[in-house]
């Protein structure tokens, strides 16, 4: 699995923790945030950090407790991952007491999805899911089971990637009393694609309380599931386009009470597994567990290094471009259940750094949510009192090393690709060599500093490419039809340098983007990589990436 955080100067992470240790002071091993996020309107209780999530430069936090429209209704808030500015708050529009809004939520793309578990529509606690437009706040559809009952709490978990919504109903009763279930829908109309159940699903078991997509792939946790002992848990994996169970991922060492699957992440053949539970120092300590998602074998099991009793190491956890950041909300760094949160190289399984609140304090829970996307990481603290008791808050580490925007992909959150070729999260249209081409850019928007790279990934491996500049989107960012995939730049289009792609299908300029292209400050542009392959799935030869804009500075 190509590592895209060792290999590409995208996120250097040693060379950044080494820089943050200098500038903040931490102990050794240990980095700080660089943003704290705080709701503006936060008030005791409202528990804001509770989730959280991130991509496309944008941070979505969830305040399930908050009023909203009335008690506990909830609301979401959308925060520029950089400048830690708000963009919007989100409530829903049908909003009611105790529906606890923000309860879950996951982006891929411009789409947001919330989950609401604590929604009466179909009955007490039956449950429900919302889609938003995570660039312009605005609700899209409700999402509701077409056989969901009272106490369901569908939308516990949420997932979306390639146009397709997962939604987990941990209390479903199929099975058996709390047995659960997991539905998948359209993310563009909002209608019901299918029902999972796991083939040995049981009493208790809590099936859908955890859920991830990647691609054709979806992985749901259990945690009540007892092949190891009461309690010790377990994951499935299912295949989106048909639902077919494709394994079942138990750990090798697993044990009663582990709580194994109550939180999972899934990503590029990767899957991750926590067991907030597992009494590997004392009691609760907790580990973490990589598997390998074609053959299902164990890779690894994870324990920090400073693991100690109740810490809740692997309560929460994300995995992205080959880093996975676990939770760790009762480790006692800053106080009694403070929290902390950790990396690591998802290829091996080896500690990169541990992360702590600058300003943390006894029973902040630190860690009790976390999401890592492109040059972003996102701790939730929703303990934290800045805005009366337990109103919560949100910590983000910016590597400060992606700039621009990303916009118009392929993924099934815009315009639909040709042939049905939709791509992975944030990417192109899927190509022959997967789920699409990412184009992201790193280094400044500064001309005089002239330090902007494009770099393109998981294009057709040893074929040419070109990066280009349009001076306007096509169709506001939607894209239009073009080859196997989707043009997004236009007018005063410019091509940059012709590259040809490595055998692992990536490729980056190394000509000055400026004099090439020829911005001056404060003019925007937008970029994007266009490359040959001929064995698309398409058959026009030729496919493109996603697009970046980038708002030039002097």
């Amino acid at each position: 699995m190509m590592n895209r955080f060792k290999n590409t100067p995208l996120l250097p992470w040693l060379a950044r923790v080494g820089a943050l240790l200098a500038l903040t002071g931490a102990t050794e091993g240990q980095i700080l945030e660089d943003l704290k996020l705080l709701a503006p309107d936060g008030t005791s209780g409202d528990e804001f950090g509770s989730s959280i999530a991130t991509a496309n430069g944008v941070v979505a936090t969830g305040a399930p407790t908050a009023a909203g429209l009335a008690a506990a209704a909830g609301a979401v808030y959308l925060f520029d991952a950089h400048s830690g500015a708000q963009q919007a708050k989100l409530v829903a529009s049908d909003g009611a007491s105790s529906d606890r809004f923000g309860f879950s939520l996951s982006v891929s793309g411009n789409v947001l999805v919330v989950g609401a578990p604590g929604d009466d529509d179909l009955g007490a606690g039956s449950g429900s899911a919302y889609l938003f437009d995570a660039i312009t706040g605005a609700q899209l559809v409700k999402l509701l089971p077409n056989d969901g009952s009272p106490g369901d709490e569908f939308g516990f978990d949420v997932a979306i990637d390639g146009g397709v919504v997962a939604v987990g109903a941990k209390r479903d009763d199929d099975n058996g009393q709390d047995s659960g279930s997991l539905y998948l829908f359209d993310a563009s109309t909002g209608i019901q694609l299918r029902k999972l159940l796991p083939n040995d699903g049981a009493t208790n078991d809590n099936f859908g309380e955890a859920v991830d997509l990647d691609g054709d792939l979806v992985v749901v946790g259990a945690h009540g599931d007892a092949d190891n002992g009461p309690l010790s848990g377990s994951a499935y994996l299912f295949d989106v386009p048909t639902g077919l169970q494709l394994a079942k991922l138990l750990p090798l060492d697993g044990g009663t009470n582990d709580f194994f699957g109550s939180a999972v992440a899934l990503k590029d053949g990767v899957v991750a597994v926590g067991a907030w539970a597992d009494s590997v120092v004392f009691d609760h300590s907790g580990s973490a567990y990589l598997f390998d998602a074609s053959s299902a074998q164990q890779q690894a099991k994870l324990v920090p290094s400073d693991a100690y009793d109740r810490d809740n190491f692997g309560f929460s956890l994300d995995l992205n471009g080959g880093v996975l950041v676990v939770g760790a909300k009762g480790n006692d760094d800053n106080g009694f259940q403070s929290g902390s949160a950790y990396l690591f190289d998802a290829s091996d399984g080896a500690e990169l750094t541990k992360i702590l609140a600058s300003d943390g304090a006894a029973l902040d829970k630190f860690g009790h949510s976390v999401a890592i996307g492109a040059g972003i990481v996102a701790v939730g603290a929703p303990r934290d009192d800045d805005n009366g008791a337990e109103s919560g808050s949100a910590y983000v580490l910016d590597t400060g090393d992606e700039v621009g925007t990303r916009l118009c992909f392929g993924d099934g959150s815009g315009l639909t690709c040709p042939c049905g070729n939709i791509g992975g999260e944030g990417r192109g249209c899927a190509n022959s060599a997967g789920p699409g081409a990412l184009l992201f850019a790193t280094g400044s928007a500064s001309i005089a500093t002239d330090d902007l790279a494009l770099l393109a990934q998981h294009s057709a491996p040893s074929t040419p490419g070109q990066f280009f500049q349009g001076a306007v989107p096509v169709s506001a960012g939607q894209g239009a039809i073009f080859g196997d995939g989707l043009r997004c730049a236009a007018g005063q289009v410019q091509r940059l340098q012709l590259v040809f792609a490595s055998g692992q299908g990536e490729a980056s300029s190394s000509t000055s983007v400026v004099a090439a292209g020829g911005p001056l400050p404060g003019q925007t542009r937008y970029y994007q990589w266009w490359y040959r392959d001929l064995g698309g799935p398409c058959g026009s030869g030729f496919n493109l990436s996603n697009a970046v804009r980038i708002s030039w500075t002097p």
